[in-house]
């Protein structure tokens, strides 16, 4: 998926995208395990969570100076950001690995998305919560919620940076967005998927998830959830059945 400089913040998870990068990939993917699901909706009480960054550059060195410059701009004492490793490799000729922590929390939503996003987030830049389906009993969602405000306002202060404008950043850049789901119990977990893929399968409108005890399977954003997240500031990832 294309996405324009202005929207580029809006749609990463982490806010790492807003390293200028030409030409780059940006990949997220959070482990969430199914017990962690349950508990929070149950207390109410954050669990973490932690997702791991990958990120295309044109050198090593650019990537340890951009990095850096990203890291201190956009990390948050809720959610700090950390730079991994920047390694030689990949088509652009670098690749930088980072992770950032936030929360898996509980919320009851609300009526209107300023409203949704001031329940989850308070001032922090991005976090996952467990939500109520809202149109269907016994189904338990699992959503992204950002703080696109804040992210662009940090995005507008890094390319005010020279070394930013020395880039030649054009805004374009390929992302993903993952959640890798680990049944930790001893039953099946049965997951309820729309606009999504799943497991590597061709993309359906509706489908059904199943994880066995043990087993582990992957969500990923689909473009059209991608341009959601980008202007509303939160998707639903998946729906857990809980019935």
């Amino acid at each position: 998926m294309m996405i324009t400089r202005r929207n580029l913040l809006a749609a990463v998870t982490a806010g790492i995208a807003a390293i200028a990068l030409t030409g780059c990939q940006i990949d997220t993917r959070t482990p969430i395990r199914v017990s962690q699901i349950l508990e929070v909706a149950k207390s109410g009480v954050p669990s973490p969570v932690a997702a791991a960054i990958t990120g295309q550059f044109i050198t090593a060195p650019w990537c340890q100076d951009e990095a850096g410059m990203a890291v201190e701009t956009i990390t948050t004492p809720a959610v700090p950001l950390q730079v991994k490793s920047c390694a030689p490799g990949g088509s652009t000729g670098a690749i930088g690995t980072f992770q950032m922590s936030t929360n898996l929390v509980k919320t009851d939503g609300g009526q209107t998305d300023p409203v949704i996003l001031a329940n989850v987030l308070g001032t922090d830049n991005a976090r996952f919560a467990v939500f109520p389906h809202g149109k269907h009993d016994g189904l338990l969602s699992v959503g992204l919620f950002l703080n696109l405000p804040q992210l662009q306002a940090a995005q507008q202060k890094l390319m005010a940076m020279p070394v930013y404008k020395r880039g030649g950043y054009d805004g374009n850049v390929q992302l993903s967005f993952t959640v890798d789901i680990i049944n930790d119990t001893d039953k099946p977990a049965k997951f309820y998927l729309t606009d999504v893929d799943a497991g590597g399968d061709l993309p359906a409108d509706e489908a059904i998830l199943t994880i066995p005890p043990a087993g582990m399977d992957t969500v990923t954003l689909d473009a059209q959830t991608q341009a959601i997240l980008g202007t509303r500031g939160w998707v639903n990832f998946m729906s857990m059945m809980t019935k």
